[in-house]
């Protein structure tokens, strides 16, 4: 094979690397797999003047289907090839260098929940189900912004309603950039943080603190979604209604109130046994003696919207 025959497959080279230089990774968000299909096309194409030999584009006005050198499969296959691999490759680059972008400079703030939809395609062997969500950013310059959240994950839309402010990640170069922060796998990848439920070691640690500022921080540690809340109750109060889970803290009795949503917890909110010096129980309420501390499980049933039942857990916890 002499550099003449080469020529098609440096051109193929050549395309293929260029849209890495031209198109910079925000692109990728507005025109998506048309980078990676329109390139591995051009590719595949100038691949398959490479295999058949052919001196210029025009040949193929005159491109005899009847040759068996040139209507070989191998001629056919080999481009197909690479055009799906190619437009599968590009796709994948440009997405994981999104990310990464969105990941390293991107900006958290809070935006509001418009409006959400689903729309359920069904095919004779199975459906799928896309969700939507509209949203309202306001950015640091008091500019508000209308965002178009797609491809929201079934356990992120179950999770959240008209009105609730969620936390998301965008980019200040452009906000239609932007991830929502709802689903344990956004909360990790984002905010590096295990999203758990409260156990007892974190009721220990946050019954001891007094400022709200420093409460919110250590429940920020633990999951996302915790927003100051008024009570009529004195202390401090915060809510998370991703997780439906709520904190009372009142720092001048030493009283400290978790409250939670048994349906929507992963395990049980369990006492060390070997804490336990005394343990008595009724109907409804079990009470615990600690070494430092005295404790009521109190659980109640009830019917909340669409007539689904929830069983709320409330644990009050009191320093001796």
């Amino acid at each position: 094979m002499n550099i003449k025959d080469l020529k098609w497959y440096f051109v193929a080279l050549i395309i293929l690397v260029l849209p890495f230089f031209l198109f910079p990774e925000t692109d990728y968000n507005s025109l998506g797999w048309s980078i990676g299909v329109v390139t591995s096309l051009l590719v595949a194409f100038f691949v398959f003047l490479g295999i058949t030999k052919m001196d210029s584009i025009s040949e193929l006005f005159y491109f005899d289907s009847d040759d068996p050198n040139l209507n070989s499969a191998t001629n056919f296959l080999i481009p197909i090839a690479i055009f799906i691999f190619g437009s599968i490759f590009i796709n994948i680059n440009f997405s994981k260098r999104l990310e990464e972008k969105i990941k390293k400079e991107g900006v958290f703030a809070k935006a509001t929940i418009d409006s959400g939809f689903s729309e359920t395609t069904q095919s004779s062997r199975s459906s799928y189900t896309d969700h939507t969500l509209a949203l309202t950013l306001t950015t640091d310059d008091n500019v508000e912004h209308k965002l178009i959240a797609e491809d929201i994950s079934a356990e992120a839309y179950s999770k959240v309603g008209v009105g609730l402010d969620v936390d998301i990640i965008y980019l200040k170069e452009n906000p239609q950039i932007f991830r929502v922060i709802v689903d344990d796998e956004s909360i990790k990848k984002f905010k590096h943080i295990s999203n758990r439920d409260i156990e007892f070691k974190d009721l220990e640690k946050l019954i001891a603190l007094k400022e709200p500022a420093k409460l919110e921080k250590e429940l920020n540690k633990l999951s996302s979604g915790w927003q100051p809340h008024q009570s009529d109750n004195p202390g401090i109060s915060f809510v998370n209604l991703l997780k439906k889970e709520a904190i009372f803290l009142n720092t001048t009795d030493g009283i400290l109130m978790y409250m939670h949503d048994q349906n929507n917890i992963t395990s049980r909110f369990e006492i060390p046994k070997e804490r336990i010096l005394k343990e008595l129980s009724d109907s409804a309420t079990v009470s615990y003696e600690l070494d430092k501390y005295f404790i009521q499980k109190q659980t109640e049933s009830k019917v909340g919207e669409s007539n689904q039942f929830s069983v709320i857990e409330k644990v009050i916890m009191r320093t001796k």
